[in-house]
């Protein structure tokens, strides 16, 4: 009976709760499509290209027949179909992408092609072109679109110019170290099969023009010709920043100026994404309605509110081609679109049921944005932001008392406005920041409290302003104003920027952790009643997760060129610092390190590094952190544990089983007999070795002195994908 009776109440409670959040149900598809992407990703080897269609088909059926039936199977079975969609459509995705990837790198070869997208930077351009002939390789092994850096003094070029240059070309990255980015998967999905860089000049040739279905091409010479009348008008850092706003031409800023924005946590005012898009539609709606309104013809016989509206989305849709229609800029037209499209027809754009339609449009069609740190940001801000403003709502708190209402309060109140704002967008996107680029603003309230409103009211005003203009040749009207507010934009980067101590790096927590989080937020942020808060449970775990990440003692390149050790007082020591700077740095930031935290390992003069020697002692040893170093390579010892790092052959020799785990920079082969790595733990009674074909094989390697040696490597979780190149020796065209 007491069994019976806790069951129903248990029934009457999810009853109450699923009653209470009936207008919350649509967010399951997406959650779910987000659910069945990430185990898509996460498989060891690719499924057939028909397995998520199967799964789909059966969720199907199962929901037509749990329907037919009362009973409470209908749910579960709904959130299965959901999961096997965000499935079959990831599979989809992969096998209707031409992202044939570059199998090794070439010598330096002449690469021929036609630019389908050019952009300038500070110094310099770059370029990615298609129809793409390399002279060492064959046409099966050919990317289909490579992106070439064009270094030293160029000829006039733009984009549909067909181009001959020598080059050399290779692989996109793989992961620099476990757990990091992925290069290659974010470039097979964009279509880039290979990266490289120019030697000399490029010739322009003779080839067809593109076609008015080429619109791409068009409209990158559009973006080009664009930012170059911006920087004639503005010029200085204040109109490289311009031209970003207008064009999303980020490179043409100057690093420091960008490290400054960063710095202040004004990153974002950078990158075309919600915020510009938003910004540039509300502008032009809440214009175009008042100068509607001025007629009182037009205002009593015409939808005023709707016609500004469709007058919105066309001045967006315009916004994101000028911005280069990148993927950020889809999604974020995209979901304001469906704001401005819910106004014309009577709908409440704002809501969170609206952000999860656009959700669902974006992961069915771009399932690999839900990786990616544009997608989980911009959603993250915006579900934060609806919910925070709707449990603010529902306790009055903006509400405007008319017999009350003066100005000096109208100013405190958006001054209020814009403060919550950013406190809600910058705690939904600071664990996403954290995770992908490793450092958080500190003083990022203090700089979007002065940077955010001179956007909004003075810098895209003024942009918008200049699109009006431009046809005219009048634009320099509005640009030199709007340089005058990027001015003051780039005064608070720079001023917030350079306090000391401006941000926090911090390890990057591990992505189950991340998972949790997500998982968390969304149950915090979606769901009504008290029932939510069990969501700060994901949000614990990602705290957790975070605070108990230990950077590893010991890293290695994929090829061998580069290696570091981490120091006992923090940072690390690397056996150079003349070359692989990405590389270092990348290294240096996920474990929670600045650049500066970069040191050299010293070597002795000669060959005095033994395994067997003790560690030495003394003010004239050459050992930090339990590491000794000589020309041949180097000892560490830590935690009881000694490993050795062969650079040269002699040096193999002599460690070659000696050692609870040695490292070869070199091939081992016949000079090392011992017993080689496969992956996990390593022990006492049981040497390993990693050499130099085994790093190629299994990538950059991570190690971790404990009670056990733990070794990850970059490429063990990654699988066999279409998008993991397999490295092989580089063979010649016939």
């Amino acid at each position: 009976m007491a069994i019976s009776a806790l069951g129903r109440i248990l029934s009457a409670a999810i009853s109450g709760v699923l009653a209470a959040n009936r207008d919350r149900w649509p967010f399951a598809l997406p959650v779910g499509m987000g659910i069945g992407i990430g185990l898509y990703f996460l498989l060891p080897s690719e499924p057939p290209w028909y397995a998520g269609l199967l799964a789909a088909g059966i969720g199907i059926l199962g929901a037509l027949a749990a329907r037919a039936r009362p009973g409470g199977l209908f749910p579960l079975i709904l959130v299965g179909l959901f999961v096997a969609l965000g499935f079959s459509a990831a599979s989809l995705r992969t096998h209707s992408v031409d992202g044939r990837l570059l199998a090794s790198e070439t010598p330096t070869t002449v690469i021929e092609g036609r630019i389908v997208e050019f952009q300038p930077y500070a110094k310099g351009s770059r370029v990615v072109l298609d129809h793409v002939d390399v002279a060492a390789l064959g046409q099966p092994d050919t990317p289909a679109r490579v992106r070439l850096r064009l270094r030293g003094t160029q000829p006039d070029m733009k984009a549909g110019d067909w181009v001959r240059v020598r080059g050399r070309l290779s692989a996109p990255s793989a992961p620099l170290m476990p757990g990091g980015f992925d290069f290659q998967r974010h470039a097979y999905f964009s279509g880039i099969g290979a990266v490289g860089f120019s030697m000399g000049a490029v010739k322009v040739l003779d080839g067809p023009e593109p076609g008015p279905l080429n619109w791409r091409i068009h409209l990158s010479n559009v973006r080009v010709r664009l930012a170059e009348r911006v920087m004639a008008a503005i010029g200085g850092d204040a109109g490289a920043v311009s031209a970003a706003l207008i064009t999303g031409h980020r490179t043409l800023i100057p690093e420091p100026v960008l490290d400054a924005f960063r710095n202040a946590g004004l990153a974002h005012l950078l990158a075309i994404s919600g915020l510009h898009i938003g910004l540039a539609a509300g502008i032009v709606f809440f214009a175009a309605r008042r100068l509607l309104s001025l007629s009182p013809a037009v205002a009593l016989r015409f939808p005023v509110k709707k016609m500004a509206a469709f007058l919105a989305l066309i001045a967006a849709f315009g916004y994101a081609l000028m911005a280069g229609a990148t993927v950020p800029t889809q999604r974020a037209f995209l979901i304001a679109a469906v704001v401005l499209i819910a106004v014309m027809v009577d709908r409440r754009g704002v809501s969170l049921r609206m952000l999860a339609w656009a959700a669902t449009v974006i992961l069915a069609l771009q399932p690999e944005s839900l990786l990616g740190p544009s997608f989980q940001m911009s959603f993250a801000a915006a579900i934060a932001l609806i919910a925070g403003y709707e449990y603010a709502s529902d306790r009055g708190l903006w509400q405007r008392d008319g017999a009350d209402w003066r100005p000096g309060r109208g100013l405190a109140l958006y001054a209020a406005g814009v403060a919550f704002t950013t406190i809600i967008a910058s705690m939904a996107t600071a664990p996403f920041v954290l995770y992908h680029f490793n450092q958080v603003a500190k003083f990022g309230l203090l700089a979007n409290m002065v940077a955010v409103p001179v956007t909004a009211l003075w810098v895209m005003p003024a942009a918008m302003m200049s699109f009006l203009l431009m046809p005219f040749g009048l634009e320099h009207l509005a640009l030199v104003p709007m340089g005058w507010g990027s001015e003051v934009v780039i005064w608070a980067a720079e001023r917030i920027g350079h306090l000391p101590e401006a941000t926090q790096v911090l390890p990057s927590a591990p992505a189950w952790g991340l998972a949790a989080l997500v998982l968390g937020g969304l149950w915090l942020c979606v769901l009504r009643t008290r029932v939510r808060l069990a969501g700060l449970a994901g949000v614990l775990v990602f705290a957790v997760a975070n605070a108990s990440v230990t950077a590893p003692d010991l890293i290695v390149a994929a090829d061998g060129g580069l290696a570091a050790v981490r120091g006992e007082g923090g940072g690390y020591l690397f056996s150079s610092l003349r070359k692989g700077r990405f590389t270092r740095e990348n290294w240096l930031s996920h474990a929670g390190y600045r650049a500066e935290d970069a040191e050299t390992w010293q070597r002795d003069g000669g060959y005095a590094r033994t395994v067997a020697a003790s560690p030495p002692s003394g003010p004239d040893a050459v050992s930090v952190s339990g590491l000794r170093c000589d020309l041949g390579g180097c000892i560490l010892r830590r935690g009881g544990w000694t490993v050795a790092i062969a650079e040269t052959p002699d040096a193999l020799t002599e460690d070659c089983g000696r050692a609870d785990l040695t490292i070869a920079l070199v091939p081992a082969r016949r000079l090392c007999r011992t017993a080689s790595w496969r992956g996990g733990a390593v022990g006492h009674a049981n040497a390993r070795i990693i050499d130099l074909y085994d790093l190629r094989r299994h990538g950059a390697i991570a190690v971790t002195l404990g009670r056990r040696i733990t070794i990850d490597a970059a490429s063990a979780e990654r699988g066999k994908r279409p998008w993991v190149v397999q490295p092989r020796a580089w063979k010649p065209k016939d």
